[in-house]
């Protein structure tokens, strides 16, 4: 029965406090009256730049400061702390930025430390963008619809910042319907390309260039662009080639519809090649036409011509025939299936 009063004192009893861990990180002795981190902006590849650093003293007796460590393309003049720092003392502290090398965004500091073994060490934070040596206006560029007849041309326009001059280098072939040359000019360089439509393959109405330009910048020595068309035909045919897959497909039709929505006319339709045949006659003049086209033998491929009254050439519609029995000859690779839009890397 003793032992239940004692338990009851004892629980009123307060637990004694842990004694206080002593702060790892002593107080700070400085203040920074200049904004932090020091932002310097859009910096040049090669354009060398100050970080300025307002530092007042808050410590009641003087010390001495020191550079531990300063991160890439810094450099600091360290005569600027020979003298220790008074009490209430404000010094600004600059160091010089040499972006040489570096690309992008780029965050640095100084590390300072000091001769008071109750301080702790203090980092000096910067940030800016350094703009690349090499630029490009755009990296993809589009010509939009271009009628046959037509030849368009567009630039993509190359800048070098500093450094030596910019050399470029067409890096990879262009496709035969295409001239892409290089064309030095003040304070840059074009690579000028043209689309040859009257080089296209029939069926081929739309594509996506791939270019790629070598240049003589270290750290970018290789450009990747892109460039879009597609081929405004006054008539368009859906799809823009008939492919049979299956040796049970015989017939397939074929869309034509005017891009103004204004009535036309076929004048006349012709195969180009064996095993395919046309089995609708000239109708009245309508804004859609529409044509059967019947496959006849085993015939690969073949070209279907079809003159409308509102075209000055006539329409060519590819016709290919991929029997899945078939096997290529020994040594020879089989044909891809053609697609609707035509890339080119």
């Amino acid at each position: 029965m003793l032992l239940l009063p004692v338990l009851l004192l004892l629980m009123q009893v307060p637990p004694v406090p842990a004694p206080a861990r002593p702060d790892p990180v002593p107080p700070a002795r400085i203040e920074l009256t200049t904004p932090f981190p020091v932002h310097l902006g859009s910096v040049g590849p090669r354009e060398a730049r100050e970080a300025a650093f307002g530092i007042k003293s808050i410590h009641d007796r003087p010390f001495h400061l020191r550079v531990l460590d300063l991160s890439l393309g810094l450099s600091l003049d360290e005569a600027q702390l020979a003298t220790p720092l008074q009490p209430g003392e404000v010094r600004l502290v600059t160091v010089k930025v040499d972006p040489t090398g570096l690309v992008g965004p780029i965050k640095g500091a100084v590390r300072l430390g000091t001769d008071d073994p109750g301080q702790p060490n203090y980092i000096l934070r910067y940030d800016m963008m350094v703009r690349p040596e090499v630029t490009v206006d755009a990296e993809r560029k589009s010509l939009g619809e271009v009628a046959p007849h037509e030849s368009p041309e567009l630039s993509f326009r190359f800048r070098r910042e500093g450094g030596d001059p910019l050399k470029l280098a067409l890096a990879s072939e262009p496709a035969a319907y295409l001239d892409a040359e290089l064309v030095p000019g003040e304070g840059g360089s074009d690579l000028r390309v043209t689309l040859r439509p009257r080089r296209l393959k029939p069926g081929v109405t739309a594509g996506l260039e791939v270019l790629k330009v070598a240049t003589n910048a270290p750290k970018q020595p290789l450009f990747t662009l892109y460039l879009d068309w597609r081929i405004a035909l006054p008539v368009v045919p859906e799809p823009s080639r008939l492919v049979f897959t299956e040796p049970k497909t015989t017939l397939l039709t074929l869309e034509l519809r005017a891009r103004d929505g204004k009535p036309f006319r076929i004048l006349k339709s012709e195969v180009r090649g064996r095993g395919f045949q046309v089995l609708d006659a000239p109708a009245a003049e309508a804004p859609r036409q529409v044509l059967r086209v019947r496959r006849t033998g085993t015939a690969v491929e073949a070209l279907l011509l079809v003159h409308c009254s509102n075209l000055e050439e006539p329409l060519q519609v590819p016709l290919r025939f991929l029997d899945p029995k078939a096997r290529p000859a020994k040594g020879t690779v089989p044909a891809p299936p053609p697609a609707e839009e035509h890339h080119h890397h």
